[in-house]
């Protein structure tokens, strides 16, 4: 299968990605000694999270079989989340997760704890776009949800191809005409990243001052705000998708991939590299040990 173009950089090409501003805050606010060596709130949480998702599924299966008094909806007919599709997903991120234990070191020990914790968030989105697709079905009719969907991706097919242009012209120092979309999605991240919790205090104020507002509306109005709140929230994750999780993914994939690579270029022994347990079983007494390694 051939591998898409950013995929095929070569060590040298994929050092370009440490200029990205996602990656520099990764490596240097994130990727600490205190998160990599304490995993287990991490753990904790993603117990958390699919204790939620379970009942998420739950929650939508009940709506379908007896339906909920006061509902302003319809009661669903179809349930694009069933159980059964709950233990399809949880197996799968279970399959992931047993296949990253047996890949990381040291070195690629929190990338493989991100995959899996990124996995559990596009996981919780599904749900949620499943639940809404549940409830909503009837109300927005089939003609309604192609053309909500058919929106959903064409703006995801720019927003895409606009950022997978911008890594491509990244890597391979490529003559490629700046995309404006790829500018203006960038301006806008950092206006958040910069001034978002102005908005957060701003809405916390709104509700405090006014906390009649905080009742939903069941018109015309209100249905109309729940898709486009919908809407929102899926573009939403396509750009963080692309924006925050795939620089990142990126280089932790060209870390894996060149691991000696980048060990030498981060001036580290072989042995803090890849961690005692991984250097035992799969470099020490092969052709890939340095013989000058210094195990003592």
């Amino acid at each position: 299968m051939k591998l898409p173009k950013m995929m095929t950089a070569s060590f040298e090409e994929s050092l370009a990605l440490q200029d990205d501003d996602i990656v520099k805050y990764m490596i240097k606010d994130v990727e600490r000694p205190g998160i990599r060596e304490k995993p287990i709130l991490v753990k904790i949480l993603a117990v958390v999270m699919i204790v939620i998702l379970f009942g998420i599924a739950v929650f939508v299966t009940t709506a379908v079989k007896v339906g909920y008094s006061g509902s302003p909806i319809p009661k669903p007919k179809i349930n694009f989340l069933s159980i059964e599709l709950f233990l399809i997903l949880f197996i799968m991120y279970n399959f992931i997760w047993c296949f990253t234990l047996f890949k990381r070191s040291t070195s690629t020990k929190f990338f493989f704890s991100y995959i899996n914790t990124t996995n559990i968030l596009r996981w919780m989105i599904l749900e949620i776009n499943l639940t809404l697709l549940t409830m909503f079905l009837i109300p927005m009719t089939v003609f309604g949800v192609i053309s909500f969907i058919f929106v959903i991706v064409v703006v995801g097919f720019i927003i895409v191809e606009g950022k997978v242009r911008a890594l491509n012209k990244q890597l391979f120092d490529a003559e490629i005409a700046s995309d404006k979309v790829d500018i203006f999605i960038k301006k806008i991240i950092k206006i958040i990243m910069k001034y978002g919790w102005l908005a957060v205090i701003g809405v916390v104020l709104w509700k405090f001052i006014f906390p009649n507002t905080t009742g939903v509306r069941t018109d015309i109005v209100g249905f109309i705000g729940v898709i486009s709140l919908w809407l929102i929230l899926d573009i939403g994750i396509i750009v963080m998708e692309m924006y925050l999780f795939l620089p990142y993914l990126l280089y932790g994939y060209y870390k894996y991939k060149y691991p000696e690579e980048y060990r030498k270029w981060e001036n580290k022994s072989q042995l803090a590299w890849y961690g005692e347990k991984y250097f035992n079983k799969h470099i020490k007494g092969t052709e890939l040990e340095e013989k000058t390694y210094d195990g003592n």
